[in-house]
C-alpha cells in the first residue's frame, strides 16, 4: 500500500471521527475536501500500481502535487474543527474570529504548496513569488483598501460578536454577520445595513452587550411644585423596581432634574440585561410611573390648550352607580354586613379607587397602616416572612378583602400584598371608618366578636408557615380587639 492510500484512508477516519463525534456538521468545503482527496488518492494508486497506463511523467507529477495539496487542506480543516472550534472556543471559551481563521488556515495550505512544490514538482518557491516591482506596486495599490478592511476586521472581531448589540457610524443593531470587509447589522426595524471595516475602525464604537450585559437606561417626567420631591423620587424608585425586565442589582435611582415652569422634572434612572427589549422596559416604566402618580394623587403638569365643547356626561348618575357596586361589595364582606346602609354609603363615599400594576406592593410586612383593602379587579398574591425565606399563603381575587386588623386597630401589617395582575381595589381610610364608629359605638363589639372568630381560625395557618405567629398570637389575646378598637379610634372615654 502506498502513500497515498495511507493518506486517503487517514481522511476517511477523519471525516468518520468527525461524524460520529461533532454534533454539528463541518461544513461543504470540508466534505468536498475529503471527497476530492480520496478521489486523488485512489487515482494515485491506479497509476502506482500499473492499472492506468501510458499517463505523461508531468501530468502524474501535477496529479501527486494536487492530491497531496487536497490532503493537506483537509487535514487542517480538521485541526481546525477540532482545536479551534471545538476546544479553545467552546470548550475554552476563547474568541477567535472567522477571518482569524480563515486566514491560518490559508497560510497553512500556502506554505504546504510551497513544500509541495520544491518536494513534488521540483521547482523553486522563490522565482513564483519573484514578480516584478512594477506588478507587485499595482497589485498592491489595488488591493490597498482590501488589506486595510481586512485588518480592521480582525481588530474589530477582538471588541464586536456576531448577536452583540451595537451602535455603528450612528446605526443601532444587533450584529449579524463579520465578514473580510464589512460588518452586517439588523436594526430595530429590521432592517439589514453593511457597514465597512476601515470606516468603522475610525468611528466612533458603542458595544451595548460587552464587556457587561448590564446596560443603565433613563426616562424622564414631570410632577408638580405641589408634592415633595422625596415623596416623589421613592415612589419613582419603587415604580420602577417593580417593572418585569428592570434588575434589582444595581437598584433603581431617581434624581431632580430640573425646576421647570410647569412643575419639577425628574430623571429616573434604572438598569436591564436584555438591551434587545430596551424600548418594550422603557415604555413599561413610564406606564407604571403614571399609574403610580394617579394612586398617589401625584399631577403630571402640562399646558392645556383644548376647548371642550362636547357636553359632558352625567357625573351624578355614573358616581351614582358607582357607590352602588361599592356598597354591594362591602355588604359581602362578614364584619361590614353589620352597619346599615347609610354606614355603608358614608364608607362607599369616601372609598378611593386605587390601581397597580403586576409586581407593584400593595402593603409590605411590617409597615404601619390604617386603611382596608378590598379587590375590585385583578388578582393579589399574598407574602409572609418565614424563617426559610418568603411563603406565598394566599392568592386574592374579586370580592375578597385585607388589612381589616390595620383599619380597625392600627396594627401593623401581618403580609406583604403584592399585585399578581392588573390590580384595582377600593381602599377605606381610618378617618372614614371613624366616622361611621362615633355614629354607633355599638360596632366596636360586633366587629371585635367576628374578627376575634376569624383571626383563631388564621391563626393556625398563619402558624404553620411561621413559628413567630404563636407569640404574636398569644399577645394579641391579651387584649380584647373590641377594646383595641375602641381605643384606636378614641372612643373608649380614657
Amino acid at each position: 500500500m502506498g502513500l497515498a492510500s495511507i493518506l486517503g484512508l487517514i481522511i476517511i477516519g477523519l471525516l468518520l471521527y468527525l461524524g460520529a463525534v461533532r454534533k454539528k456538521p463541518a461544513g461543504i468545503e470540508f466534505y468536498a475536501g475529503c471527497l476530492s482527496a480520496v478521489l486523488l488518492a485512489f487515482l494515485l494508486e491506479l497509476t502506482a500500481q500499473g492499472f492506468v497506463t501510458q499517463v505523461p511523467s508531468w501530468a502524474q507529477a501535477s496529479l501527486t502535487f494536487m492530491a497531496y495539496l487536497v490532503m493537506s487542506f483537509v487535514i487542517l480543516k480538521a485541526l481546525d474543527l477540532l482545536f479551534i472550534e471545538d476546544y479553545l472556543i467552546e470548550r475554552q471559551g476563547k474568541y477567535i474570529p472567522r477571518i482569524l481563521r480563515l486566514i491560518i488556515l490559508l497560510v497553512g495550505v500556502t506554505l504546504a504548496g510551497l513544500v509541495l512544490l520544491r518536494a513534488v514538482l521540483e521547482v523553486d518557491p522563490l522565482t513564483l513569488i519573484a514578480l516584478p516591482t512594477i506588478a507587485t506596486a499595482v497589485v498592491g495599490f489595488a488591493l490597498k483598501d482590501i488589506i486595510a478592511r481586512l485588518a480592521s476586521g480582525i481588530q474589530l472581531g477582538r471588541m464586536i460578536h456576531v448577536g452583540d448589540w451595537v451602535t455603528l457610524m450612528d446605526k443601532e443593531g444587533v450584529v449579524t454577520d463579520l465578514a473580510f470587509d464589512y460588518i452586517t447589522i439588523r436594526t430595530r426595524a429590521l432592517d439589514y445595513i453593511m457597514l465597512p471595516n476601515d470606516v468603522i475602525s475610525q468611528s466612533k464604537i458603542i458595544n451595548h452587550s460587552r464587556p457587561e450585559i448590564v446596560c443603565a437606561r433613563a426616562v424622564f417626567v414631570e410632577a408638580a411644585y405641589a408634592h415633595p420631591p422625596m415623596q416623589v423620587k421613592e415612589i419613582l424608585t419603587q415604580t420602577a423596581s417593580a417593572v418585569p425586565g428592570v434588575i434589582a442589582n444595581p437598584a433603581p435611582i431617581s434624581y431632580v432634574q430640573e425646576f421647570k415652569e410647569s412643575g419639577i422634572a425628574y430623571k429616573l434612572k434604572f438598569y436591564l440585561t436584555d438591551y434587545a427589549s430596551r424600548e418594550r422596559i422603557e415604555g413599561e416604566v413610564m406606564a407604571y410611573v403614571w399609574y403610580a402618580f394617579k394612586r398617589n394623587g401625584i399631577e403630571i403638569p402640562y399646558p392645556q390648550r383644548v376647548v371642550h365643547m362636547t357636553q359632558a356626561p352625567d357625573s351624578t348618575a355614573l358616581r351614582a352607580i358607582e357607590l352602588a357596586g361599592i356598597e354591594e361589595r362591602f355588604h359581602a364582606i362578614d364584619f361590614l354586613a353589620a352597619l346599615d346602609a347609610q354606614a355603608l354609603h358614608l364608607l362607599a363615599q369616601n372609598a378611593q379607587k386605587r390601581v397597580y400594576l403586576p409586581g407593584e406592593h400593595v402593603v409590605r410586612e411590617g409597615e404601619p397602616g390604617e386603611e382596608f383593602f378590598v379587590v375590585m379587579e385583578g388578582e393579589a398574591d399574598v407574602v409572609i416572612n418565614t424563617d426559610d425565606g418568603t411563603t406565598s399563603v394566599a392568592i386574592l381575587k374579586k370580592g375578597q378583602f385585607f388589612g381589616e386588623m390595620s383599619l380597625l386597630t392600627g396594627a401593623p401589617r401581618s403580609a406583604t400584598v403584592r399585585a399578581k395582575s392588573q390590580l384595582t381595589v377600593t381602599v377605606v381610610g381610618k378617618d372614614a371608618m371613624s366616622q361611621v364608629l362615633s355614629r354607633n359605638r355599638n360596632l366596636a363589639d360586633q366587629f371585635g366578636t367576628i374578627l376575634t372568630a376569624r383571626q383563631s381560625e388564621l391563626a393556625t395557618t398563619r402558624e404553620s408557615a411561621d413559628r413567630a405567629a404563636r407569640l404574636r398570637s398569644g399577645a394579641e389575646d391579651g387584649t380584647s380587639l373590641t377594646t383595641r378598637i375602641l381605643k384606636f379610634f378614641r372612643l373608649s372615654g380614657e
